[in-house]
């Protein structure tokens, strides 16, 4: 029988593998062709981009590992059958439960790696993803504007926002700047442009929006209820040293079920259960003092709040 075991997992493994290589390259390539456009478009290093999918790798192994199961047994049990190797083993003495038998041990096995690489690899990678997305993100702020929305283009200094923006050419339409702090002591001031166009330097380094039609509200730093109203027909503002290095965070970003694990995501339940409980007693104990205060009982003696949490699995607790 050991031998019959190896011959079924032979026949399985040739198509298991060549299934989840082939599936993951598509799904790889899909990726390729979504993203390759913005970060290069970034100026990023090569060994940036290949970071970026070589971390989409794992979540890609996720979706494709089951798909990559069904379609070997189905390859493998249908050469089997064409070839009437199933009609032999069957009249040989060989029952199905002994040909299934090593292919369920096998699922086993794969099934609980599977667990543990989705449970526990997959969010680390994930986070890695999404903290070097972010990363990317503010190299280059100007392709990440989103339309109607305050943006920051230097940390609470300058933030920007537009009715209407055109990625492919930088061209904004209905622009509004917030200036915080004032060049050479000057004071805060707001820019009004009916439309304008941004644009990088040679080295990538400066920003530059040139803006039309708009006007320019300076508030006096000295005398906050005095400000000075300028008219423009262009203007151009030159924002320095805007995200031209790529600034790694780290791991320091918010977690979301995506980046958790089990345990993490059981803690945020209890946590959370447990804050739920609290204000449901708390709500119950005001209830019931202000109802004796009404009818002039003496007060309640006040319960102690249960703040215990559930209990983890065990195997949580040696992870």
């Amino acid at each position: 029988m050991r031998l019959l075991s190896r011959y079924v997992l032979r026949q399985l493994a040739a198509p298991f593998v060549f299934a989840v290589a082939a599936l993951t390259s598509i799904m790889l390539l899909n990726q390729i062709a979504k993203r390759f456009g913005a970060l290069v478009g970034k100026g990023l290093p090569w060994t940036v981009i290949g970071e970026v999918f070589l971390l989409s790798l794992p979540f890609i192994v996720a979706m494709t590992l089951p798909m990559a199961v069904l379609l070997a047994v189905l390859y493998a049990f249908t050469t089997l059958a064409s070839s009437n190797e199933i009609t032999a083993m069957r009249a040989s003495g060989v029952s199905i439960g002994q040909l299934l038998r090593p292919v369920f041990a096998a699922a086993l096995i794969l099934t609980a790696a599977d667990f543990a690489f989705v449970d526990q690899g997959l969010p680390a990678t994930n986070l890695r993803l999404k903290a070097l997305q972010f990363d990317i993100g503010r190299k280059r702020p100007t392709l990440t504007f989103a339309e109607e929305t305050l943006n920051e283009v230097t940390p609470n200094s300058l933030f920007l926002q537009a009715g209407r923006i055109y990625p492919a050419d930088g061209r904004l339409r209905d622009v509004t700047i917030y200036e915080m702090s004032g060049q050479q002591g000057a004071g805060r001031q707001v820019i009004y442009a009916d439309s304008g166009k941004m644009g990088f330097e040679a080295s990538l380094t400066d920003l530059y929006l040139t803006l039309y039609s708009g006007s320019i509200l300076q508030f006096k730093g000295a005398d906050p209820g005095l400000f000075q109203l300028t008219y423009f027909t262009v203007n151009t503002i030159r924002v320095r040293s805007v995200g031209n290095t790529l600034e790694r965070s780290g791991d320091d970003v918010p977690k979301s079920e995506r980046e958790m694990t089990t345990c993490e995501m059981l803690v945020v339940v209890n946590d959370t259960v447990s804050a739920i409980r609290t204000l449901t007693e708390e709500r119950a104990d005001r209830l019931e003092q202000d109802l004796r205060n009404l009818l002039a009982l003496p007060r309640a003696p006040t319960p102690g709040l249960d703040s215990g949490q559930s209990r983890r699995p065990p195997w949580c607790e040696r992870l």
